[in-house]
């Protein structure tokens, strides 16, 4: 019975054994399977984040690369634009500031192109001729002016089509201003005589200039001379020309000499400008249009031309016609003139005398001495653009004894003329002007000659 029950207990002892056993080796390859599915699934997030590191490397390079293309092409547009900034059509700059411009940005070029028209209606009524009606362009300017290589190396360049539609040179003239106190100018341009004919035609006060102008001005000529501005009160011109007026060439060593001064003693400023007379600003030679306070400029001048041949040089102002109512062909000349301008706010007034010599070779014949007066001034209805002037000219020939007998020399000749002018722009760019003339020739003996002249014009000039 012992015995019986001690194998019984043996035989439970060995089964549970063998249920310990066999769950045991469950457990281990439960434990293992699992051990080997959690490999599996590092290796398969190992796997996975490998190729996600991989991919965003793959962005990365990417990335860098086109930085990189980014960086060179912003480089390379940089590089062209700094080359594009170093281009000589990037150094200048262009406008319109009364007149067209082209300048660089260093100073030492500069262009300013102008253009000016007059178109001109006209009714002249003169004694013993038919009343002449004409329409006209009465004058046509291209303007070049500004500066060459360096700041004070100024050009100016004038050229005219109103010579029957035909091109002719006008000015053409080099300052080198880099003292305006003293500086030299060669070229072509107005002889510093007169102050009539030195102001410019698109600035006149009236449509045209006075018989005075006509008769002792020596206009434009070739040659060279000193120039300069003393100080804010004087402002004076010296040269040589030609003595043959406009595009002439000189035949023989009789040459023009003539010299200007200008004094100003109230109250504006002298500023150097590239002109036939070298000013601009206050006291540009205009005759109108005041400042704020008073401007008074007075002026002088002299020129002359030793041993004058006709036959072989023909000089301005009318001295050729003179030389042949003289009865001469050679002979010494000697101008002179003086001149004031007055202009304070609305009101202006200027004055000018000239005075000529004619001495001939000839032995006995006297000395002829003409002389001119003129006066204008204007005052305005509406300041800048409305204007009322007047001019009274008058010229006295000296006819001695010793002229030719066969001659009918002319004595006197005088001139008024009432205007009035319209200011579009408020200045000389854009405006009509209106004036009457009526000028009588006065002869020795015979007949004299009246002309009534009506003029309208038109004037643009930008």
């Amino acid at each position: 019975m012992v015995k019986r029950t001690f194998r019984r207990g043996l035989a439970v002892i060995f089964m549970m054994f063998l249920l310990l056993l066999f769950t045991g080796s469950s457990w281990a390859q439960s434990q293992s399977s699992q051990i080997e599915e959690l490999k599996k699934q590092i290796e398969e997030i190992q796997r996975q984040n490998q190729q996600q590191i991989e991919e965003l490397q793959r962005k990365i390079e990417q990335l860098e690369s086109t930085r990189t293309a980014d960086q060179e092409q912003l480089e390379k547009i940089k590089a062209e634009q700094e080359k594009d900034a170093e281009a000589w059509y990037r150094k200048f700059k262009a406008g319109y500031d009364k007149g067209f411009f082209l300048k660089s940005d260093d100073g030492n070029f500069s262009m300013r192109f102008r253009l000016g028209t007059q178109v001109q209606f006209s009714v002249n009524d003169t004694t013993d001729k038919d009343v002449a009606t004409n329409f006209n362009i009465r004058r046509l300017r291209l303007i070049w002016n500004g500066n060459a290589f360096r700041p004070w190396f100024n050009y100016y360049l004038q050229l005219s089509g109103d010579n029957n539609g035909n091109i002719q040179l006008l000015d053409a003239f080099f300052d080198a201003a880099y003292n305006t106190q003293i500086f030299p100018r060669a070229g072509q341009w107005k002889v510093p005589f007169n102050r009539e004919r030195l102001t410019s035609g698109s600035e006149l006060q009236l449509v045209e200039r006075s018989i005075v102008n006509a008769e002792f001005d020596y206009d434009r000529d070739r040659g060279a001379a000193i120039y300069g501005l003393l100080g804010n009160y004087v402002t004076y011109g010296g040269g040589v020309f030609n003595g043959t007026s406009n595009n002439g060439t000189s035949v023989d060593s009789n040459l023009l000499y003539a010299g200007r001064i200008m004094f100003t003693p109230c109250c504006g400023k002298l500023q150097y400008g590239t002109s036939s007379f070298p000013i601009k600003g206050d006291y540009r030679i205009e005759p109108n249009f005041g400042k704020r306070y008073p401007l008074i400029a007075f002026g002088a001048a002299a020129a002359t031309i030793p041993g004058l041949n006709i036959d072989r040089k023909s000089a301005d102002g009318n001295i050729d016609s003179r030389f042949e109512e003289l009865g001469i062909t050679t002979g010494d000349v000697t101008s002179i003139t003086a001149d004031v301008n007055f202009k304070y706010t609305i009101f202006s007034v200027e004055g000018e005398y000239d005075g000529r010599w004619i001495q001939p070779d000839q032995s006995g014949i006297g000395t002829a001495y003409d002389q001119g007066f003129r006066i204008q001034g204007g005052i305005f209805l509406l300041p800048h653009y409305i204007e009322l002037a007047g001019r009274w000219a008058y010229i006295d020939f000296d006819n001695v004894a010793s002229l030719n007998p066969d001659e009918d020399p002319l004595t006197k000749e005088w001139q008024v003329t009432p205007g009035i002018n319209f200011y579009l722009s408020g200045d000389n760019r854009w405006k009509i002007q209106l004036d009457y003339s009526y000028i009588k020739d006065e002869f020795r003996v015979g007949q004299d000659i009246n002309e009534n002249i009506w003029r309208v014009q038109l004037q643009t000039y930008f």
